[in-house]
């Protein structure tokens, strides 16, 4: 009897503890065919769920132990739900495991539903390829229902190809692309990588919202934010933004490559809305309107220098001419600037370069213009070579001096902002003995007459209009 009752004490005091556990209940969960992109502690799929009352789905951001998951296929799911009183400092209070799959079902495939018809009628723009995202890619597509064809941009260049669905398969064939180099090597291993995974390939693809995941062994390859046909990743409102305060260097101009020595550029004034640079021998400029995704120039003219170079003679004029009153879709895609027509042809591509323009009407601005003797090269709508009608200006005492083409005038000056006034203008009286200089001469005194314009400084022409936005007189720098 003694020894038993030992037994018992002993077996009593050596018995483990356990451990409180939480009230466990279960519910029921649905788990939607399609994962959808979420952020957690970084870019992630989240599981879609919902239970028997929510109408619309959830991002379910932890695990359901025991529960393998299959793309395609809506689950509805019985589990468990313990309370744990003393998680992991990185994980929820809230277990959830598997108790029954209680149903299974395949879905029809996002080809066959709403949201995966409307997703071909619009532009898909990668966010996200192998893992990585990306804010701005500079790559999307857009599809040709009718015809099976894909076109859009792989990066630098134009891609296009052809297309399969079946089910819920997308089969991309005879893909191609343009042949240009990329001034960034980022954007071209970008774009080599994508053209890579996309050719010839047979993916599985879900719609969720507004992104589409294609995946390949159940894995997501390349993902896409859906958009409407024609758009530009440029925020509207930030478009000025973006094209103003930079340097554009040509460096493709239709079909023909267009090197850095060859010095062919533009800036944009996005107060003003104008737009200034060389065309190779001479100076651009002119004026533009802008929208997010548009772009139209107006108005451009040049100085007329003679080119030494026939080839460069005929590429400034082939670059002014595209410039002359023509509308452009644009897209800025890390640091390049491309320009397409109505044909989503690549016209024009320019690379950025820093060069902040000088702010009007600053001291920085005079100094610079008091410090060059400025010729007249355009005079209303005549352009003029050594017409011998030039300017001075001294900016310590706001005087103007110059010769109108026969006689010498002066006179005051006064600059607000981006205006000049000119008062108080005198000449001499001499006459000239060629009745056309002295029409021209008459003509140019008269435009300094007490009148006021707006002006800017476009490389090396001082520009001056009138309340139309029409160049009045354009000057020419020269050194002193």
């Amino acid at each position: 009897m003694l020894i038993e009752l030992a037994i018992s004490l002993v077996t009593a005091f050596m018995a483990p503890v356990q451990e409180k556990q939480g009230p466990v209940k279960t519910e029921i969960i649905f788990v939607k065919e399609s994962k959808a992109p979420c952020t957690g502690v970084a870019p992630m799929e989240c599981l879609q769920i919902k239970r028997a009352n929510d109408k619309d789905w959830g991002n379910w951001y932890g695990e359901i132990a025991g529960f393998h998951y299959v793309p395609g296929y809506r689950y509805k799911l019985k589990v468990k739900v313990t309370q744990n009183d003393n998680p992991p400092a990185d994980a929820s209070a809230i277990q959830y495991t598997l108790v029954r799959i209680l149903n299974r079902t395949k879905t029809n495939g996002a080809t066959n539903s709403k949201d995966g018809n409307a997703a071909f009628s619009r532009r898909w723009t990668l966010v996200r390829m192998n893992g990585n995202g990306y804010k701005d890619s500079g790559i999307w597509m857009e599809f040709d229902t009718q015809q099976q064809r894909v076109h859009g941009r792989s990066g630098c260049n134009g891609m296009m190809g052809a297309y399969t669905v079946s089910g819920n398969n997308i089969t991309f064939s005879r893909t191609a692309g343009t042949l240009m180099a990329c001034p960034d090597t980022n954007l071209m291993r970008r774009e080599y990588e994508f053209m890579k995974l996309l050719g010839d390939q047979t993916f599985q693809y879900q719609v969720s919202g507004s992104t589409v995941t294609l995946s390949q062994n159940q894995q997501p390859v390349l993902q896409f934010r859906l958009g409407k046909k024609g758009e530009n990743p440029i925020q509207s409102g930030k478009h000025q933004m973006i094209l103003g305060g930079k340097k554009w260097v040509l460096n493709k101009l239709n079909d023909t490559d267009i090197k850095n020595s060859d010095g062919m550029f533009l800036q944009f004034d996005p107060q003003k809305k104008r737009f200034s640079g060389k065309g190779g021998c001479n100076n651009v400029s002119g004026a533009y309107s802008s929208t997010a995704t548009n772009i139209t120039f107006r108005q451009a003219i040049s100085t007329r220098m003679a080119c030494l170079d026939n080839d460069a003679m005929k590429r400034e004029n082939d670059f002014l001419k595209t410039l002359s009153d023509k509308t452009f879709r644009y897209e800025i895609v890390d640091k390049v600037l491309n320009f397409y027509d109505t044909n989503n042809n690549l016209v024009m591509q320019f690379t950025e370069e820093s060069n902040p323009p000088v702010a009007s009407g600053n001291t920085r601005e005079w100094a610079f213009i008091g410090s060059r003797k400025w010729n007249v090269i355009k005079l209303n709508d005549e352009v003029l070579s050594n017409a011998g009608i030039w300017l001075d200006f001294d900016t310590d005492k706001k005087r103007f001096n110059g010769k109108a083409g026969c006689n010498s005038i002066a006179g005051n000056y006064t600059t607000n902002n981006d205006e000049i006034t000119f008062s108080r203008t005198i000449s001499t009286r001499m006459a000239c003995p060629d009745p056309a200089v002295m029409k021209r001469e008459s003509a140019f005194i008269a435009l300094l007459s007490d009148r006021t314009y707006r002006y800017d400084i476009a490389d090396q022409t001082l520009n001056l209009y009138d309340k139309e936005g029409k160049i009045v007189i354009m000057f020419g720098m020269q050194s002193k």
